[in-house]
Protein backbone atom coordinates (compact mmCIF):
# COMPACT_ATOMS: atom_id res chain seq x y z
CA UNK A 1 0.00 0.00 0.00
CA UNK A 2 1.45 3.36 -1.04
CA UNK A 3 1.84 6.16 1.48
CA UNK A 4 2.51 9.90 1.32
CA UNK A 5 2.71 12.74 3.83
CA UNK A 6 0.02 15.38 3.77
CA UNK A 7 0.29 18.34 6.13
CA UNK A 8 2.71 16.36 8.29
CA UNK A 9 0.50 13.31 8.66
CA UNK A 10 0.96 9.94 6.98
CA UNK A 11 -1.73 8.95 4.48
CA UNK A 12 -1.97 5.39 3.20
CA UNK A 13 -3.51 5.00 -0.23
CA UNK A 14 -5.73 1.94 -0.45
CA UNK A 15 -5.95 0.50 -4.01
CA UNK A 16 -9.60 -0.32 -3.31
CA UNK A 17 -10.26 3.43 -3.02
CA UNK A 18 -8.79 4.32 -6.39
CA UNK A 19 -11.42 6.45 -8.12
CA UNK A 20 -9.63 7.44 -11.30
CA UNK A 21 -6.48 6.97 -13.34
CA UNK A 22 -5.06 8.95 -16.23
CA UNK A 23 -1.86 9.14 -18.17
CA UNK A 24 0.02 11.09 -15.48
CA UNK A 25 -1.60 10.27 -12.15
CA UNK A 26 -3.99 8.21 -10.07
CA UNK A 27 -6.71 9.66 -7.81
CA UNK A 28 -7.67 8.13 -4.47
CA UNK A 29 -10.55 8.82 -2.11
CA UNK A 30 -8.90 9.63 1.23
CA UNK A 31 -12.11 10.29 3.17
CA UNK A 32 -13.68 13.41 4.70
CA UNK A 33 -14.81 14.56 1.26
CA UNK A 34 -11.23 14.74 -0.05
CA UNK A 35 -9.32 13.07 -2.87
CA UNK A 36 -5.59 12.81 -3.43
CA UNK A 37 -3.97 12.97 -6.85
CA UNK A 38 -0.74 10.95 -6.89
CA UNK A 39 1.67 11.39 -9.79
CA UNK A 40 2.97 8.23 -11.41
CA UNK A 41 6.70 7.73 -10.95
CA UNK A 42 9.07 6.49 -13.68
CA UNK A 43 8.81 2.98 -12.22
CA UNK A 44 5.02 2.83 -12.59
CA UNK A 45 3.83 -0.28 -14.49
CA UNK A 46 2.13 1.92 -17.12
CA UNK A 47 5.57 3.24 -18.14
CA UNK A 48 7.36 -0.10 -18.35
CA UNK A 49 9.45 -0.18 -21.53
CA UNK A 50 8.53 3.45 -22.40
CA UNK A 51 11.64 5.63 -21.89
CA UNK A 52 9.95 8.87 -23.04
CA UNK A 53 7.15 8.48 -20.51
CA UNK A 54 9.64 7.57 -17.79
CA UNK A 55 11.65 10.71 -18.51
CA UNK A 56 8.48 12.85 -18.48
CA UNK A 57 7.51 11.34 -15.11
CA UNK A 58 10.90 12.25 -13.61
CA UNK A 59 10.61 15.82 -14.91
CA UNK A 60 7.07 16.12 -13.60
CA UNK A 61 8.04 15.03 -10.11
CA UNK A 62 11.02 17.39 -10.14
CA UNK A 63 9.09 20.50 -11.21
CA UNK A 64 5.44 20.15 -10.24
CA UNK A 65 6.07 20.96 -6.56
CA UNK A 66 6.97 24.60 -7.28
CA UNK A 67 3.87 25.03 -9.44
CA UNK A 68 1.62 23.59 -6.76
CA UNK A 69 3.05 25.85 -4.08
CA UNK A 70 2.60 28.92 -6.33
CA UNK A 71 -0.93 28.01 -7.38
CA UNK A 72 -3.12 31.14 -7.36
CA UNK A 73 -5.69 31.57 -4.60
CA UNK A 74 -9.26 32.81 -4.88
CA UNK A 75 -10.20 30.95 -8.07
CA UNK A 76 -13.87 30.27 -8.94
CA UNK A 77 -15.59 27.71 -6.70
CA UNK A 78 -16.10 25.24 -9.55
CA UNK A 79 -12.31 24.82 -9.88
CA UNK A 80 -11.14 21.76 -7.96
CA UNK A 81 -7.90 23.44 -6.86
CA UNK A 82 -4.98 21.91 -4.95
CA UNK A 83 -5.43 22.18 -1.17
CA UNK A 84 -2.23 20.67 0.27
CA UNK A 85 0.89 19.32 -1.40
CA UNK A 86 1.45 15.60 -0.79
CA UNK A 87 5.11 14.63 -0.33
CA UNK A 88 7.18 11.48 -0.38
CA UNK A 89 9.26 10.53 2.66
CA UNK A 90 12.21 12.59 1.39
CA UNK A 91 10.07 15.73 0.98
CA UNK A 92 9.67 15.70 -2.80
CA UNK A 93 6.18 16.64 -4.04
CA UNK A 94 4.23 13.57 -5.14
CA UNK A 95 0.75 15.02 -5.65
CA UNK A 96 -1.87 17.05 -3.86
CA UNK A 97 -5.19 16.84 -2.03
CA UNK A 98 -8.40 18.37 -3.37
CA UNK A 99 -12.15 18.35 -2.88
CA UNK A 100 -13.95 15.21 -4.00
CA UNK A 101 -16.74 15.91 -6.49
CA UNK A 102 -19.60 13.51 -5.62
CA UNK A 103 -21.69 11.61 -8.19
CA UNK A 104 -19.75 13.12 -11.08
CA UNK A 105 -19.50 12.09 -14.71
CA UNK A 106 -16.83 13.36 -17.13
CA UNK A 107 -18.22 15.56 -19.87
CA UNK A 108 -17.15 12.85 -22.31
CA UNK A 109 -20.27 10.91 -21.26
CA UNK A 110 -22.50 13.73 -22.44
CA UNK A 111 -21.45 12.93 -26.01
CA UNK A 112 -22.38 9.23 -25.72
CA UNK A 113 -25.81 8.27 -27.13
CA UNK A 114 -26.32 5.54 -24.52
CA UNK A 115 -25.69 7.96 -21.63
CA UNK A 116 -27.82 10.69 -23.16
CA UNK A 117 -30.90 8.48 -23.24
CA UNK A 118 -31.47 9.73 -19.69
CA UNK A 119 -30.19 13.30 -20.13
CA UNK A 120 -32.47 15.61 -22.16
CA UNK A 121 -30.94 18.17 -24.53
CA UNK A 122 -32.39 20.97 -22.41
CA UNK A 123 -29.88 20.07 -19.67
CA UNK A 124 -26.90 21.08 -21.82
CA UNK A 125 -27.36 24.86 -21.83
CA UNK A 126 -27.54 25.29 -18.00
CA UNK A 127 -24.44 23.12 -17.57
CA UNK A 128 -22.46 25.15 -20.10
CA UNK A 129 -23.68 28.47 -18.71
CA UNK A 130 -22.21 27.31 -15.41
CA UNK A 131 -18.96 26.32 -17.14
CA UNK A 132 -18.93 29.61 -19.09
CA UNK A 133 -18.93 31.62 -15.85
CA UNK A 134 -15.95 29.62 -14.55
CA UNK A 135 -13.92 30.07 -17.74
CA UNK A 136 -14.59 33.83 -17.80
CA UNK A 137 -13.56 34.25 -14.14
CA UNK A 138 -10.38 32.24 -14.65
CA UNK A 139 -9.38 34.51 -17.51
CA UNK A 140 -10.07 37.56 -15.35
CA UNK A 141 -7.64 36.07 -12.80
CA UNK A 142 -4.95 35.64 -15.46
CA UNK A 143 -5.33 31.85 -15.62
CA UNK A 144 -5.64 29.81 -18.83
CA UNK A 145 -7.04 26.28 -18.67
CA UNK A 146 -4.80 25.10 -21.53
CA UNK A 147 -5.49 21.39 -21.88
CA UNK A 148 -9.27 21.95 -21.84
CA UNK A 149 -10.97 18.65 -22.73
CA UNK A 150 -13.96 16.41 -22.00
CA UNK A 151 -12.18 14.42 -19.29
CA UNK A 152 -11.17 17.34 -17.07
CA UNK A 153 -14.71 18.73 -16.86
CA UNK A 154 -16.97 16.86 -14.43
CA UNK A 155 -20.75 17.25 -14.42
CA UNK A 156 -22.40 16.86 -11.02
CA UNK A 157 -25.94 17.92 -10.08
CA UNK A 158 -26.15 20.33 -13.00
CA UNK A 159 -22.82 22.02 -12.22
CA UNK A 160 -19.57 21.83 -14.21
CA UNK A 161 -16.35 21.34 -12.23
CA UNK A 162 -12.84 21.74 -13.64
CA UNK A 163 -10.34 19.17 -12.43
CA UNK A 164 -6.64 18.61 -13.27
CA UNK A 165 -6.11 22.19 -12.18
CA UNK A 166 -2.38 21.51 -11.71
CA UNK A 167 -2.05 21.71 -15.51
CA UNK A 168 -3.48 25.27 -15.65
CA UNK A 169 -1.30 27.98 -17.18
CA UNK A 170 -0.45 31.01 -15.02
CA UNK A 171 2.53 33.27 -14.34
CA UNK A 172 5.77 31.57 -15.33
CA UNK A 173 4.12 28.15 -15.51
CA UNK A 174 3.09 27.19 -19.04
CA UNK A 175 0.71 24.37 -19.86
CA UNK A 176 2.54 22.04 -22.24
CA UNK A 177 -0.15 19.35 -22.28
CA UNK A 178 -2.79 19.19 -25.01
CA UNK A 179 -5.48 16.86 -26.31
CA UNK A 180 -5.62 16.41 -30.08
CA UNK A 181 -9.43 16.50 -30.19
CA UNK A 182 -9.56 19.90 -28.47
CA UNK A 183 -6.28 21.68 -29.17
CA UNK A 184 -6.69 24.94 -31.08
CA UNK A 185 -5.19 24.46 -34.57
CA UNK A 186 -4.08 28.10 -34.44
CA UNK A 187 -1.65 27.00 -31.69
CA UNK A 188 -0.22 24.35 -34.05
CA UNK A 189 2.04 24.52 -37.12
CA UNK A 190 0.18 24.28 -40.45
CA UNK A 191 1.41 20.75 -41.17
CA UNK A 192 1.12 18.97 -37.80
CA UNK A 193 -1.39 18.84 -34.98
CA UNK A 194 1.06 19.46 -32.11
CA UNK A 195 1.26 22.35 -29.68
CA UNK A 196 3.76 24.85 -31.09
CA UNK A 197 2.83 28.03 -29.23
CA UNK A 198 1.34 28.51 -25.76
CA UNK A 199 -2.34 28.13 -25.06
CA UNK A 200 -4.20 31.38 -24.48
CA UNK A 201 -7.69 32.64 -23.69
CA UNK A 202 -8.74 32.27 -27.34
CA UNK A 203 -7.71 28.61 -27.38
CA UNK A 204 -9.78 28.02 -24.24
CA UNK A 205 -12.85 29.40 -25.99
CA UNK A 206 -12.13 27.23 -29.05
CA UNK A 207 -12.16 24.18 -26.76
CA UNK A 208 -15.36 25.45 -25.10
CA UNK A 209 -17.01 25.59 -28.55
CA UNK A 210 -15.87 22.06 -29.35
CA UNK A 211 -17.12 20.71 -26.01
CA UNK A 212 -20.49 22.41 -26.44
CA UNK A 213 -20.88 21.20 -30.03
CA UNK A 214 -20.11 17.65 -28.95
CA UNK A 215 -22.52 17.76 -26.01
CA UNK A 216 -25.37 19.22 -28.06
CA UNK A 217 -25.08 16.90 -31.06
CA UNK A 218 -23.27 13.78 -29.75
CA UNK A 219 -20.62 14.28 -32.42
CA UNK A 220 -17.26 16.03 -32.45
CA UNK A 221 -16.91 18.93 -34.94
CA UNK A 222 -14.38 16.80 -36.83
CA UNK A 223 -16.30 13.54 -36.34
CA UNK A 224 -17.78 11.39 -39.05
CA UNK A 225 -15.84 9.79 -41.88
CA UNK A 226 -13.96 11.25 -44.84
CA UNK A 227 -12.38 8.79 -47.26
CA UNK A 228 -8.68 8.94 -48.17
CA UNK A 229 -5.58 10.33 -46.51
CA UNK A 230 -7.30 13.68 -45.97
CA UNK A 231 -9.78 11.87 -43.73
CA UNK A 232 -7.31 11.25 -40.91
CA UNK A 233 -8.53 13.20 -37.85
CA UNK A 234 -5.42 15.37 -37.54
CA UNK A 235 -5.34 16.12 -41.26
CA UNK A 236 -8.99 17.14 -41.22
CA UNK A 237 -8.46 19.60 -38.36
CA UNK A 238 -5.51 21.19 -40.16
CA UNK A 239 -7.64 21.58 -43.30
CA UNK A 240 -10.78 22.60 -41.33
CA UNK A 241 -12.83 19.74 -42.83
CA UNK A 242 -15.66 19.57 -40.30
CA UNK A 243 -18.96 17.69 -40.23
CA UNK A 244 -20.39 20.71 -42.08
CA UNK A 245 -18.45 19.67 -45.18
CA UNK A 246 -20.56 17.79 -47.73
CA UNK A 247 -17.75 15.29 -48.33
CA UNK A 248 -17.84 14.14 -44.71
CA UNK A 249 -20.20 11.30 -43.82
CA UNK A 250 -21.98 12.50 -40.70
CA UNK A 251 -21.93 10.04 -37.73
CA UNK A 252 -25.30 8.33 -37.78
CA UNK A 253 -25.91 7.99 -33.99
CA UNK A 254 -25.43 11.75 -33.65
CA UNK A 255 -28.22 14.29 -33.75
CA UNK A 256 -28.23 16.23 -37.06
CA UNK A 257 -26.64 19.63 -36.82
CA UNK A 258 -29.66 21.20 -38.54
CA UNK A 259 -31.65 20.89 -35.28
CA UNK A 260 -29.71 23.88 -33.88
CA UNK A 261 -30.73 27.51 -34.49
CA UNK A 262 -28.94 29.44 -37.23
CA UNK A 263 -27.21 31.85 -34.84
CA UNK A 264 -25.59 28.99 -32.93
CA UNK A 265 -24.60 27.17 -36.12
CA UNK A 266 -23.00 30.37 -37.38
CA UNK A 267 -20.89 30.57 -34.21
CA UNK A 268 -19.70 26.98 -34.66
CA UNK A 269 -19.02 27.46 -38.37
CA UNK A 270 -16.97 30.56 -37.59
CA UNK A 271 -14.92 28.76 -34.92
CA UNK A 272 -14.18 25.52 -36.77
CA UNK A 273 -14.10 26.60 -40.41
CA UNK A 274 -13.27 30.34 -40.46
CA UNK A 275 -10.88 30.44 -37.45
CA UNK A 276 -12.93 33.06 -35.62
CA UNK A 277 -12.02 33.30 -31.94
CA UNK A 278 -13.37 35.05 -28.88
CA UNK A 279 -15.53 34.53 -25.80
CA UNK A 280 -18.65 32.49 -26.42
CA UNK A 281 -21.77 34.73 -26.37
CA UNK A 282 -23.84 33.69 -23.33
CA UNK A 283 -27.00 34.91 -25.08
CA UNK A 284 -26.81 31.99 -27.53
CA UNK A 285 -27.14 29.54 -24.65
CA UNK A 286 -29.70 31.59 -22.75
CA UNK A 287 -31.95 31.72 -25.83
CA UNK A 288 -31.75 27.99 -26.59
CA UNK A 289 -35.22 26.39 -26.41
CA UNK A 290 -35.88 22.73 -27.19
CA UNK A 291 -39.07 21.24 -28.62
CA UNK A 292 -40.07 17.65 -29.22
CA UNK A 293 -41.80 17.25 -32.56
CA UNK A 294 -45.30 15.80 -32.13
CA UNK A 295 -45.07 14.14 -35.55
CA UNK A 296 -41.69 12.34 -35.48
CA UNK A 297 -40.70 12.56 -31.80
CA UNK A 298 -37.31 14.19 -32.54
CA UNK A 299 -35.95 17.06 -30.44
CA UNK A 300 -34.98 20.31 -32.14
CA UNK A 301 -34.22 23.93 -31.20
CA UNK A 302 -35.77 25.62 -34.23
CA UNK A 303 -39.19 27.08 -35.03
CA UNK A 304 -40.12 24.01 -37.11
CA UNK A 305 -38.87 20.45 -37.08
CA UNK A 306 -36.08 20.06 -39.69
CA UNK A 307 -36.64 16.30 -39.88
CA UNK A 308 -40.28 16.63 -40.88
CA UNK A 309 -39.40 19.24 -43.46
CA UNK A 310 -37.55 16.53 -45.46
CA UNK A 311 -38.41 13.02 -46.63
CA UNK A 312 -39.40 10.39 -44.07
CA UNK A 313 -36.18 8.42 -43.79
CA UNK A 314 -37.66 5.56 -41.79
CA UNK A 315 -40.70 4.94 -43.99
CA UNK A 316 -38.98 1.96 -45.65
CA UNK A 317 -38.94 0.14 -42.30
CA UNK A 318 -42.69 -0.08 -41.82
CA UNK A 319 -42.88 -3.76 -42.88
CA UNK A 320 -40.72 -6.72 -43.83
CA UNK A 321 -38.11 -5.39 -46.22
CA UNK A 322 -35.67 -7.13 -48.53
CA UNK A 323 -32.65 -4.88 -48.86
CA UNK A 324 -29.99 -6.46 -51.06
CA UNK A 325 -28.75 -9.60 -49.33
CA UNK A 326 -30.55 -8.74 -46.07
CA UNK A 327 -34.14 -9.43 -45.04
CA UNK A 328 -35.27 -6.95 -42.38
CA UNK A 329 -38.28 -7.38 -40.10
CA UNK A 330 -39.36 -4.68 -37.70
CA UNK A 331 -40.03 -6.13 -34.26
CA UNK A 332 -40.62 -3.01 -32.19
CA UNK A 333 -41.17 0.71 -32.65
CA UNK A 334 -41.50 2.98 -29.61
CA UNK A 335 -41.83 6.66 -28.82
CA UNK A 336 -39.69 6.00 -25.75
CA UNK A 337 -36.24 4.39 -25.57
CA UNK A 338 -34.96 0.87 -26.23
CA UNK A 339 -32.59 0.33 -23.30
CA UNK A 340 -31.55 -3.34 -23.66
CA UNK A 341 -31.61 -6.12 -26.22
CA UNK A 342 -30.77 -9.82 -25.94
CA UNK A 343 -31.50 -13.01 -27.88
CA UNK A 344 -34.54 -13.50 -25.63
CA UNK A 345 -36.05 -10.09 -26.35
CA UNK A 346 -35.74 -6.43 -25.50
CA UNK A 347 -36.55 -3.84 -22.85
CA UNK A 348 -38.25 -0.53 -23.65
CA UNK A 349 -38.73 2.49 -21.41
CA UNK A 350 -41.85 4.50 -22.20
CA UNK A 351 -44.04 6.74 -20.06
CA UNK A 352 -42.23 5.80 -16.86
CA UNK A 353 -42.48 2.03 -17.40
CA UNK A 354 -39.88 -0.54 -18.42
CA UNK A 355 -41.64 -3.11 -20.61
CA UNK A 356 -40.40 -6.39 -22.03
CA UNK A 357 -40.99 -7.54 -25.62
CA UNK A 358 -44.28 -9.21 -24.62
CA UNK A 359 -45.63 -6.01 -23.08
CA UNK A 360 -45.12 -7.06 -19.45
CA UNK A 361 -43.99 -4.28 -17.09
CA UNK A 362 -40.63 -5.30 -15.56
CA UNK A 363 -40.44 -2.26 -13.26
CA UNK A 364 -41.32 1.42 -13.13
CA UNK A 365 -39.30 4.59 -12.71
CA UNK A 366 -37.31 7.21 -14.61
CA UNK A 367 -34.34 6.65 -16.89
CA UNK A 368 -31.17 7.39 -14.93
CA UNK A 369 -27.78 8.36 -16.41
CA UNK A 370 -25.22 5.59 -16.23
CA UNK A 371 -27.71 2.84 -15.37
CA UNK A 372 -27.25 -0.48 -17.21
CA UNK A 373 -30.12 -2.83 -17.97
CA UNK A 374 -29.96 -6.62 -18.30
CA UNK A 375 -32.16 -9.34 -19.79
CA UNK A 376 -31.78 -13.07 -19.22
CA UNK A 377 -34.72 -15.27 -20.15
CA UNK A 378 -37.71 -13.89 -18.31
CA UNK A 379 -35.55 -11.94 -15.84
CA UNK A 380 -34.88 -8.22 -16.06
CA UNK A 381 -32.49 -6.20 -13.89
CA UNK A 382 -30.92 -2.76 -13.61
CA UNK A 383 -27.54 -1.82 -12.12
CA UNK A 384 -26.56 1.68 -11.09
CA UNK A 385 -23.43 3.61 -11.99
CA UNK A 386 -20.27 1.92 -10.76
CA UNK A 387 -21.91 -1.33 -9.68
CA UNK A 388 -20.19 -4.58 -10.68
CA UNK A 389 -23.23 -6.64 -11.65
CA UNK A 390 -24.12 -9.23 -14.27
CA UNK A 391 -27.12 -11.37 -15.14
CA UNK A 392 -26.96 -14.57 -17.16
CA UNK A 393 -28.24 -18.12 -17.11
CA UNK A 394 -31.07 -17.24 -14.77
CA UNK A 395 -28.92 -15.90 -11.93
CA UNK A 396 -27.23 -12.71 -10.82
CA UNK A 397 -23.56 -12.03 -10.08
CA UNK A 398 -22.24 -9.03 -8.11
CA UNK A 399 -19.24 -7.66 -6.22
CA UNK A 400 -19.51 -7.00 -2.48
CA UNK A 401 -16.90 -6.40 0.22
CA UNK A 402 -13.97 -7.36 -2.00
CA UNK A 403 -15.50 -10.61 -3.25
CA UNK A 404 -17.43 -11.83 -6.27
CA UNK A 405 -20.79 -13.37 -5.37
CA UNK A 406 -23.47 -15.22 -7.32
CA UNK A 407 -27.02 -16.30 -6.77
CA UNK A 408 -27.13 -20.00 -5.87
CA UNK A 409 -29.89 -22.58 -5.31
CA UNK A 410 -29.45 -22.36 -1.53
CA UNK A 411 -28.61 -18.67 -1.26
CA UNK A 412 -25.73 -16.33 -2.03
CA UNK A 413 -22.46 -18.05 -2.99
CA UNK A 414 -19.04 -16.46 -2.55
CA UNK A 415 -17.01 -17.19 -5.71
CA UNK A 416 -13.62 -15.57 -5.01
CA UNK A 417 -11.72 -12.45 -4.01
CA UNK A 418 -11.61 -9.34 -6.21
CA UNK A 419 -10.76 -5.69 -5.57
CA UNK A 420 -13.66 -3.76 -4.08
CA UNK A 421 -14.91 -0.92 -6.24
CA UNK A 422 -12.43 -1.66 -9.03
CA UNK A 423 -13.90 -4.80 -10.61
CA UNK A 424 -15.65 -5.23 -13.96
CA UNK A 425 -17.36 -8.55 -14.56
CA UNK A 426 -19.53 -10.18 -17.24
CA UNK A 427 -21.58 -13.34 -16.91
CA UNK A 428 -22.24 -15.83 -19.66
CA UNK A 429 -18.76 -17.30 -19.86
CA UNK A 430 -17.71 -15.56 -16.61
CA UNK A 431 -14.85 -13.14 -17.25
CA UNK A 432 -13.71 -10.05 -15.39
CA UNK A 433 -10.78 -7.87 -14.39
CA UNK A 434 -9.72 -5.31 -11.82
CA UNK A 435 -6.87 -2.82 -11.65
CA UNK A 436 -4.59 -1.93 -8.76
CA UNK A 437 -1.66 0.47 -8.98
CA UNK A 438 -1.36 0.15 -12.75
CA UNK A 439 -1.49 -3.66 -12.65
CA UNK A 440 -4.45 -5.36 -14.32
CA UNK A 441 -5.62 -8.70 -12.93
CA UNK A 442 -7.94 -10.55 -15.33
CA UNK A 443 -9.72 -13.75 -14.42
CA UNK A 444 -12.15 -16.41 -15.59
CA UNK A 445 -14.33 -18.68 -13.49
CA UNK A 446 -16.69 -21.61 -13.84
CA UNK A 447 -20.39 -21.05 -13.30
CA UNK A 448 -20.60 -24.42 -11.55
CA UNK A 449 -17.62 -24.07 -9.21
CA UNK A 450 -16.19 -21.68 -6.69
CA UNK A 451 -12.86 -19.93 -7.17
CA UNK A 452 -11.32 -17.61 -9.75
CA UNK A 453 -8.58 -18.46 -12.22
CA UNK A 454 -6.58 -15.24 -12.50
CA UNK A 455 -3.46 -14.53 -14.50
CA UNK A 456 -5.23 -14.06 -17.84
CA UNK A 457 -2.45 -12.27 -19.79
CA UNK A 458 -4.29 -9.21 -21.06
CA UNK A 459 -2.18 -6.69 -23.01
CA UNK A 460 -1.16 -3.84 -20.70
CA UNK A 461 -3.94 -1.31 -20.11
CA UNK A 462 -2.14 2.04 -19.95
CA UNK A 463 -4.02 5.14 -18.86
CA UNK A 464 -7.70 5.03 -17.96
CA UNK A 465 -10.43 2.64 -19.06
CA UNK A 466 -13.24 4.81 -20.42
CA UNK A 467 -15.56 1.96 -21.33
CA UNK A 468 -15.55 -1.81 -21.43
CA UNK A 469 -17.81 -4.62 -22.58
CA UNK A 470 -17.45 -8.35 -23.04
CA UNK A 471 -19.57 -10.65 -25.21
CA UNK A 472 -19.43 -14.42 -25.40
CA UNK A 473 -19.76 -17.27 -27.87
CA UNK A 474 -18.89 -20.94 -27.61
CA UNK A 475 -15.66 -21.11 -25.56
CA UNK A 476 -14.74 -17.50 -26.36
CA UNK A 477 -14.87 -14.12 -24.64
CA UNK A 478 -14.49 -11.00 -26.77
CA UNK A 479 -13.32 -8.11 -24.58
CA UNK A 480 -13.92 -4.64 -26.04
CA UNK A 481 -12.22 -1.62 -24.46
CA UNK A 482 -12.02 2.12 -24.90
CA UNK A 483 -8.76 3.43 -23.39
CA UNK A 484 -7.43 6.97 -22.95
CA UNK A 485 -3.81 7.92 -22.46
CA UNK A 486 -2.17 11.25 -23.16
CA UNK A 487 -5.38 12.64 -24.65
CA UNK A 488 -5.62 9.86 -27.24
CA UNK A 489 -8.40 7.29 -27.29
CA UNK A 490 -7.65 3.71 -28.35
CA UNK A 491 -10.29 1.04 -28.93
CA UNK A 492 -9.10 -2.50 -28.34
CA UNK A 493 -10.49 -5.98 -28.90
CA UNK A 494 -9.02 -9.02 -27.11
CA UNK A 495 -10.11 -12.63 -27.74
CA UNK A 496 -9.87 -14.86 -24.66
CA UNK A 497 -10.40 -18.63 -24.67
CA UNK A 498 -12.33 -20.50 -22.02
CA UNK A 499 -9.11 -21.63 -20.32
CA UNK A 500 -7.86 -18.04 -20.02
CA UNK A 501 -5.51 -18.00 -23.03
CA UNK A 502 -5.40 -14.77 -25.03
CA UNK A 503 -5.29 -15.79 -28.70
CA UNK A 504 -5.65 -12.43 -30.48
CA UNK A 505 -5.65 -8.71 -29.77
CA UNK A 506 -5.92 -5.63 -31.97
CA UNK A 507 -5.93 -1.87 -31.38
CA UNK A 508 -8.26 0.54 -33.20
CA UNK A 509 -9.26 -1.62 -36.18
CA UNK A 510 -11.55 0.04 -38.70
CA UNK A 511 -14.51 -2.09 -37.59
CA UNK A 512 -14.35 -1.14 -33.90
CA UNK A 513 -16.08 2.23 -33.65
CA UNK A 514 -17.41 1.79 -30.11
CA UNK A 515 -16.74 -0.49 -27.16
CA UNK A 516 -20.40 -1.38 -26.73
CA UNK A 517 -23.17 -2.90 -28.82
CA UNK A 518 -21.41 -5.94 -30.35
CA UNK A 519 -22.48 -9.58 -30.06
CA UNK A 520 -20.84 -12.92 -30.86
CA UNK A 521 -21.85 -16.29 -32.31
CA UNK A 522 -19.56 -19.26 -32.87
CA UNK A 523 -16.15 -18.09 -34.16
CA UNK A 524 -17.43 -14.64 -35.13
CA UNK A 525 -17.87 -11.23 -33.56
CA UNK A 526 -20.58 -9.00 -35.04
CA UNK A 527 -19.83 -5.29 -34.60
CA UNK A 528 -22.14 -2.34 -35.30
CA UNK A 529 -20.59 0.44 -37.38
CA UNK A 530 -21.82 3.43 -39.34
CA UNK A 531 -21.25 1.25 -42.43
CA UNK A 532 -23.60 -1.41 -41.10
CA UNK A 533 -22.82 -4.79 -39.53
CA UNK A 534 -19.26 -6.13 -39.74
CA UNK A 535 -18.53 -9.81 -39.04
CA UNK A 536 -15.04 -10.33 -37.57
CA UNK A 537 -13.13 -13.62 -37.67
CA UNK A 538 -11.47 -14.91 -34.50
CA UNK A 539 -8.01 -13.86 -35.68
CA UNK A 540 -9.36 -10.26 -35.48
CA UNK A 541 -7.64 -9.51 -38.81
CA UNK A 542 -10.17 -10.80 -41.34
CA UNK A 543 -13.65 -9.35 -41.50
CA UNK A 544 -16.70 -9.24 -43.75
CA UNK A 545 -18.85 -6.18 -44.25
CA UNK A 546 -22.60 -6.22 -44.86
CA UNK A 547 -23.23 -2.78 -46.40
CA UNK A 548 -26.90 -3.62 -47.03
CA UNK A 549 -27.46 -3.33 -43.27
CA UNK A 550 -26.33 0.32 -43.19
CA UNK A 551 -29.89 1.77 -43.24
CA UNK A 552 -30.73 -0.22 -40.12
CA UNK A 553 -27.49 -0.34 -38.08
CA UNK A 554 -25.02 2.32 -36.98
CA UNK A 555 -22.23 2.54 -34.40
CA UNK A 556 -24.77 3.38 -31.70
CA UNK A 557 -26.84 0.22 -32.28
CA UNK A 558 -26.89 -2.81 -29.98
CA UNK A 559 -26.79 -6.29 -31.50
CA UNK A 560 -27.84 -9.72 -30.26
CA UNK A 561 -27.45 -13.05 -32.08
CA UNK A 562 -30.05 -15.78 -32.18
CA UNK A 563 -30.96 -18.68 -34.45
CA UNK A 564 -33.15 -16.72 -36.88
CA UNK A 565 -30.70 -13.84 -37.39
CA UNK A 566 -29.30 -10.78 -35.69
CA UNK A 567 -31.41 -8.51 -33.53
CA UNK A 568 -30.44 -4.84 -33.93
CA UNK A 569 -31.74 -2.07 -31.70
CA UNK A 570 -31.33 1.67 -31.96
CA UNK A 571 -32.99 4.21 -29.69
CA UNK A 572 -36.57 3.64 -30.85
CA UNK A 573 -36.59 0.58 -33.07
CA UNK A 574 -35.77 -3.13 -32.92
CA UNK A 575 -35.37 -5.12 -36.14
CA UNK A 576 -34.36 -8.65 -37.09
CA UNK A 577 -31.67 -8.94 -39.79
CA UNK A 578 -31.38 -12.16 -41.77
CA UNK A 579 -28.04 -12.01 -43.58
CA UNK A 580 -27.59 -14.10 -46.69
CA UNK A 581 -23.97 -14.98 -47.22
CA UNK A 582 -22.17 -12.37 -49.31
CA UNK A 583 -18.43 -12.04 -48.82
CA UNK A 584 -16.81 -8.64 -49.07
CA UNK A 585 -13.03 -8.51 -49.24
CA UNK A 586 -11.70 -5.91 -46.76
Amino acid sequence: MKEVFLGGRRVRLDPARLIGAGGEAEVFDIGAGLALKLYKGPDHPDYRGLPDEQRAARERLATRGDKLREFPAGLPPRVVAPLEVACERGGRAAGYSMRLVPDAEPLLRWAEPSFRRAVPPAAVAPLFLDLHATVARLHEAGVVIGDFNDLNVLASSGAAFLIDADSFQFGRHLCLAYTERFVDPLCCPPDQLVLARPHDEASDWYAFDALLFQSLLLAHPYGGVLAGAAGRPGARVLRRLTVFDKAVRYPRPAWPWRILPDELLQRFYGSFVKDARGPFPRALLEALRWTRCTACGAFHARLTCPACAGPAAAAVRAKITVHGSVTVTRLCLTSGEVVAVAPEGWLVWENGEFRRENGDVAFRGPLRPGTRYYISGGQTAAAGRGEAFALAGGRSWWERDGALWREGPLGDERVGEVLSGQTRFWAGAEFGFYRAGGVTVAFVCDAGRKGLTDGVPLPALAGRVLDADCVFSEGRAWLLLSLESGGRITRRCVLIRRDGRVTAAVDSPSWLETATGACAAGPYLFAPTDRGVVRVDEDLARFTEFPETEPFVDSGSRLAARGDGLIAANRREVVRLCLRRKEVTP
